[in-house]
């Protein structure tokens, strides 16, 4: 079955804590340690940009715990977090469900199962009353996308050295061939010409397709770690909600799919360390 596993987590500290930016090193370091799902060793350690894997950051409703280095993340003992794990479905991975209190070097947590999600991936065609709603995207945390993604193949190559940044302002073709660069994923197919083709192709005809019904978009700095002489390593990425409806049907039905399995694994780059978290939603048009 061609599936995508979502678990969710209430995650406790036992005593006061400072976290590490991103907050996700915590329920990271409980996957490589083989405490939550040590089938997903290999996933996790793997340096594929586009690997199906989404880890969160720590957090509450809409709000997560990164730093943009201002100052620490301080949490008292008991608060309330929650935290997701999302990757695609394995045989025998239900045999690995398990919650517990674990030590790790960022403190001691509580880590209850809340809930796990398990989703068909064949069911997110079957979207229906689309037809009067506008797309909703919100970027719940710093979103890493590269225009460099919209080069034609034939000059991928040519500009490969050529270092754009990560998109501020990006297009909703941009996110449309992110969010198919992680329905390829699932595939295990996100190399060659091809894929690239078709991921260019599908980008340009959503941004002809697109009508942009209103955004409220800023850049957010995190710090994403250290390097090898201890300095903090900082990115750069957006945050915040666009609205839009794509006015051509098949185009349309295509960007729901695709969003609808971003809603589970994130969008762009460093989507292992929990950037690039998304919700998703169709919103009713009132005309």
């Amino acid at each position: 079955m061609l599936a995508l596993v979502k678990t969710t987590y209430n995650v406790t500290p036992l005593t006061d804590v400072v976290l590490p930016s991103p907050s996700s090193k915590v329920l990271k370091y409980l996957t490589l340690s083989g405490k939550l799902f040590p089938s997903l060793d290999n996933l996790v350690k793997s340096r594929d940009k586009q690997k199906p894997l989404f880890i969160s950051n720590l957090g509450y409703g809409d709000v997560r715990l990164i730093s943009d280095g201002s100052e620490v993340i301080k949490i008292n003992a008991n608060s309330r977090l929650k935290a997701t794990l999302s990757f695609p479905f394995l045989d025998g991975i239900q045999n690995e469900i398990t919650e517990g209190v674990y030590e790790t070097p960022y403190g001691k947590f509580s880590f209850l199962l809340d809930s796990i999600e398990i989703v068909d991936i064949k069911s997110l065609k079957n979207v229906n009353n689309y037809e009067n709603a506008n797309m909703y995207v919100k970027f719940l945390t710093p979103t890493l996308l590269s225009s460099k993604v919209l080069l034609p193949p034939s000059l991928a190559s040519k500009y490969k050295q050529v270092n754009s940044g990560f998109s501020l302002l990006p297009s909703i073709g941009l996110i449309i061939a992110y969010a198919y660069r992680d329905y390829y994923a699932i595939l295990g197919n996100t190399n060659g010409e091809e894929y690239a083709s078709r991921a260019f192709k599908l980008g340009v005809l959503i941004n002809a397709f697109t009508k942009i019904v209103g955004f409220n978009l800023r850049p957010k700095t995190v710090i994403i770690g250290r390097d090898s002489k201890n300095r903090l390593r900082e990115t750069r990425g957006t945050i915040g909600w666009i609205e839009f409806d794509v006015v051509h049907d098949k185009f349309k039905r295509l960007a729901i799919e695709y969003l609808l399995i971003a809603s589970y694994l994130g969008l762009g780059r460093s989507r292992g360390i929990g950037l690039g978290e998304i919700k998703f939603e169709l919103k009713r048009r009132n005309d």
